[in-house]
């Protein structure tokens, strides 16, 4: 009975998966919904895992005799998690002590690290080892500019450039960016990975550029975006994928759009309507049942 418990998760998952394609839900462009498509599977997929373990793989539930194997499923899944979120931590680790090293310099009054390449970029990049405090240390990036930036773009234009990056700061965009990415490394097996986690990567740019137009001219910032994608298209980006909050998305036309139509919709968002969180608690409604 307890196999049937996960099998029953990981069905789900594929549906609540397959089903963020309808039209409907595809077409919207919805934080909340777009959030649950991504990380329900996972959730509800670890939830049975944890309660299985829990319930340990002797007894019975509703006349059924649990075995080990379902025992030794959720074990390892629950290690798969575990030791993928090891594996990522130490990376973000390395590529923050790696980032401190670089020659930190005052940009337009901001304090930024200067990466030495002549590809455009300007990103929060790994977490801060300057500050004190895991939680505020997991709370704040890196503000880092290219050299090939600082000389492409114009004071204004990269005033706009830094406003946008100040705006994930606020958002508190780099932890978000974290967890999301760490779901995305253990779903990567379940359908409509990549392009769910494009369209929560673009609701996330679209609020920063939202806000940081409220700061500087949305001219100016759809300007630097549009100058910065073209060079950046013409180059091979010398950067891996560690990149927490990139300014470079080359769903170029969205973005570009959304400033000219000063399009908020997608801030039409309530925490109420993370109340489906609590489905993925429904496994442990099974453990009063194993006996």
């Amino acid at each position: 009975m307890h196999f049937l418990v996960i099998f029953l998760a990981i069905i789900c998952a594929y549906i609540i998966r397959y089903i963020s394609q309808i039209s409907f839900f595809k077409n919207k462009r919805n934080w909340s919904y777009s959030l649950f498509f991504f990380i329900a599977p996972v959730l509800l997929i670890l939830m049975s895992s944890i309660a299985i373990v829990t319930m340990g793989y002797k007894g019975q539930m509703w006349g059924f005799q649990a075995t080990i194997i379902s025992y030794i499923l959720a074990w390892l899944c629950l290690g798969f998690a575990i030791i993928n979120l090891l594996i990522y931590a130490i990376e973000i680790k390395f590529i923050s002590q790696k980032i401190d090293k670089f020659k930190e310099k005052e940009v337009l009054g901001q304090q930024v690290k200067i990466l030495e390449t002549s590809f455009p970029y300007a990103g929060l990049m790994g977490f801060s080892t300057q500050e004190k405090g895991f939680l505020k240390s997991l709370n704040k990036s890196y503000l880092v500019l290219s050299k090939g930036l600082i000389q492409l773009l114009s004071k204004e234009h990269l005033q706009a450039v830094i406003a946008h990056e100040n705006a994930h700061q606020l958002h508190n965009d780099p932890l978000i960016f974290f967890c999301l990415s760490y779901c995305k490394r253990i779903t990567f097996w379940l359908p409509n990975n990549d392009i769910l986690w494009q369209d929560l990567v673009l609701l996330r740019e679209l609020r920063a550029d939202n806000t940081a137009s409220k700061s500087v001219d949305f001219l100016l910032l759809a300007e630097s975006l549009l100058i910065v994608t073209q060079i950046a298209m013409k180059e091979k980006s010398p950067l891996d994928n560690s990149m927490v909050c990139p300014f470079i998305n080359f769903r170029l036309n969205e973005r570009i759009d959304a400033l000219i139509n000063d399009d908020d919709s997608f801030r039409n968002f309530r925490w109420y309507q993370l109340s489906w969180m609590l489905l993925v608690f429904a496994p442990f409604f099974t453990i009063p049942f194993h006996h």
